[in-house]
């Protein structure tokens, strides 16, 4: 786990002489990157090339692995962020395949790879990585992300050349380019509160898509899809004994690569069965392995019970947990706000930000459940898709009856309060295509963001150049598949990488921690992609597999039985008390007005509801505040 930062240069065009990247520059946005790889710093570059490392050691901790890393030869150079888990397998491959090797680290494995297969190396590998690799003799450079994106890559392109990093904040920092502000971009974030599907805030930055090979060669760059398991696409024939059992095979496997380290590791718990059945499995094979968990003061928020128990049953002998109140996740909000390189409207990203700092003194490894409800349909609005058949003929004038209904129900910031389920629901009526699945997770209705944010177009269908176009656009290849399916994949390809795993990687990283997911072991997304859809939801049950598997171990009965809990804190809640000052401060009118990116009246409007406990606005408003944070933190992006 580590940073990268590359710029590659070719004299292609007259412009490109006014971005010639100098020794400085590139070793100072290399190094603000240093939290995510406090171990080492590193450097290799000839007259077009130069490629940054920071490296955080977590297999062979002697210098000889550092990176950039050359072979023998000195012809090929690799950097990579992340993990290979299967590095000893492969690593056996190759030494009978001719190849000696020097260290014991799963850099040089990967590089053997590259060189031996090309490539094809990407099919072979478990684990999660995102990196460049430089072929000195033909000067081709390869840029590579991991299948479902758990480590980021950032990259801009330009005639002169082609620049690269870990984080945003290290391209951004480069003042050589004119950055600017992406509108269109914003109202997608603005949408769902975060950046997916190749966005970025910054107009021209893009991020490299999940499973995707960059080629840049002779001043070209050039992309192809090296990874593809498409939910449904190969269904097994398999009964539910035999399902139990592979999964127990390929999740013990998963678990035992991710427990592969030379510094300390442990679990993240978080009482869901996600992480309850990692403990178990690592507790099979590893009696001391440790795990760590949150506790919250609000108890419809908190787990920390629920994990105590779990870790109690399978008899852990070390478990902690820590406490999280206001005062702590006051501080966490303020120290999240202040260090992250892109806007992240998740709550949930304060809670791993916390987890992060608290176990860190303890570990550099951890395993968490990352994925089991993407690949095993575990979120809520699974639910809701039998239903959406008969609600999606149901005439206008009686789906507005029914929203209007919905605003009889007393208001509340529960998690996942009554009135908030119903109407995130109704949300998606009416709809066409599979913009329904966009607009059940959106912040608002449609009609709400269009009033927030003029200039932009939201609409019901996804039509071209609207917000909602790149998930249908998505969605087309899988016409004629199931709703279950087409929704699995939207997890998958949009809120799996850059939700979930982009809060996992930044929150742990700013600590220099590696946090691992043994459900995203690729041979786990095959096996979960190609199961009948009742092994996935039956009886009303969500990921009935993961709590057959569950109930069959023995965990906990209330563990195998729990509705799903988010990984969040009652931020609905403490936007009206504790965090209220900070958010009227982010969201005062003259923060906004250099970018005239929306409407205040619309702002204040939706402010004063949430305050005064009209409508529970909580998650449009604290999109803004993290954009405006942003803001702050990178005044050098310009308005559009």
């Amino acid at each position: 786990m580590c940073g990268v930062f590359g710029w590659i240069t070719h004299p292609t065009s007259s412009a490109s002489s006014l971005r010639v990247p100098q020794i400085d520059d590139v070793l100072a946005m290399r190094d603000t990157l240093a939290h995510r790889g406090p171990d080492s710093s590193g450097s290799w570059s000839d007259d077009r090339v130069f490629m940054g490392h920071q490296r955080l050691s977590i297999i062979d901790l002697s210098n000889s692995a550092n990176q950039p890393y050359t072979d023998a030869s000195e012809r090929y150079v690799l950097s990579f962020n992340g993990e290979i888990y299967n590095y000893l397998e492969l690593r056996d491959e190759l030494a009978g395949q001719g190849h000696a090797f020097r260290t014991t680290s799963d850099t040089e494995v990967l590089l053997a790879a590259l060189i031996q297969w090309g490539d094809g190396a990407f099919d072979r590998l478990d684990g999660m990585f995102a990196g460049a690799f430089y072929d000195r003799k033909t000067g081709r450079h390869l840029l590579f992300r991991d299948p479902l994106g758990q480590k980021p890559l950032y990259y801009f392109s330009y005639p002169g050349g082609l620049v690269y990093a870990s984080e945003l904040r290290a391209l951004v920092g480069l003042d050589q380019f004119d950055w600017k502000l992406d509108r269109d971009a914003f109202a997608r974030f603005l949408m769902k509160g975060y950046y997916a599907l190749g966005d970025t805030p910054v107009d021209g930055i893009q991020k490299l898509l999940p499973g995707t090979i960059m080629e840049f060669s002779n001043g070209t760059a050039s992309e192809k899809r090296y990874w593809h398991s498409t939910p449904g696409a190969d269904r097994l024939d398999i009964s539910d004994d035999e399902a139990v059992a592979h999964f127990e095979t390929l999740f013990s496997t998963a678990c035992d690569r991710a427990m592969r380290s030379d510094v300390p590791y442990g679990v993240f718990m978080s009482g869901g069965i996600d992480s309850s059945l990692i403990l178990d499995f690592c507790h099979d094979l590893n009696p001391d392995i440790r795990s760590f968990t949150v506790s919250m003061s609000e108890a419809d928020f908190d787990e920390g019970g629920k994990a105590n128990d779990v870790a109690a049953q399978i008899g852990v002998r070390h478990h902690e947990a820590f406490n999280m109140n206001t005062e702590s996740v006051t501080e966490a909000l303020d120290d999240v706000l202040s260090v992250a390189d892109e806007p992240h409207g998740d709550p949930g990203f304060v809670n791993a930000y916390f987890l992060a700092r608290s176990a860190r003194p303890h570990l550099t490894v951890a395993l968490a459940g990352d994925g089991g409800d993407e690949l095993f349909a575990g979120y809520l609005p699974f639910k809701g898709l039998n239903a959406a058949r008969y609600l999606g003929r149901t005439p206008g004038f009686a789906l507005s009856i029914l929203k209007c209904l919905t605003g009889a129900v007393p208001e509340n910031d529960r998690y996942l309060g009554l009135r908030f389920k119903a109407q995130s629901y109704l949300r998606g009526f009416p709809a066409k295509n599979d913009a329904q699945f966009a607009l059940w997770l959106s912040t608002m209705d449609p009609e709400d963001l269009a009033r927030l944010c003029p200039d932009a177009l939201f609409d019901r269908e996804g039509a071209a150049g609207s917000a909602l176009n790149p998930v249908v656009e998505l969605l087309k290849p899988l016409d004629g598949s199931t709703p279950i399916n087409r929704f699995l994949h939207y997890y998958q390809q949009v809120f799996l990488p850059e939700f979930v795993c982009m809060h996992t990687d930044r929150a742990a990283m700013q600590f220099g921690l590696e946090v691992r997911a043994p459900f995203l072991s690729p041979d786990l997304i095959t096996f979960a992609n190609g199961l009948p859809e009742n092994m996935k939801q039956r009886g009303g049950n969500l990921k009935w597999l993961l709590r057959e598997v569950a109930a069959r171990r023995g965990l906990p009965r209330d563990v195998v039985r729990q509705k799903k809990q988010g990984f969040t804190f009652p931020l609905a809640r403490w936007l009206k008390s504790a965090l209220r000052t900070r958010m009227t401060d982010l969201l005062a009118p003259a923060e906004w007005e250099a970018d005239g990116l929306i409407d205040f009246n619309v702002a204040e409007t939706l402010l004063a509801d949430h305050m005064e406990g009209r409508s529970n606005n909580y998650r449009i408003l604290y999109n803004l505040m993290c954009f405006r944070a942003w803001r702050r933190a990178f005044p050098q992006v310009r308005p559009a």
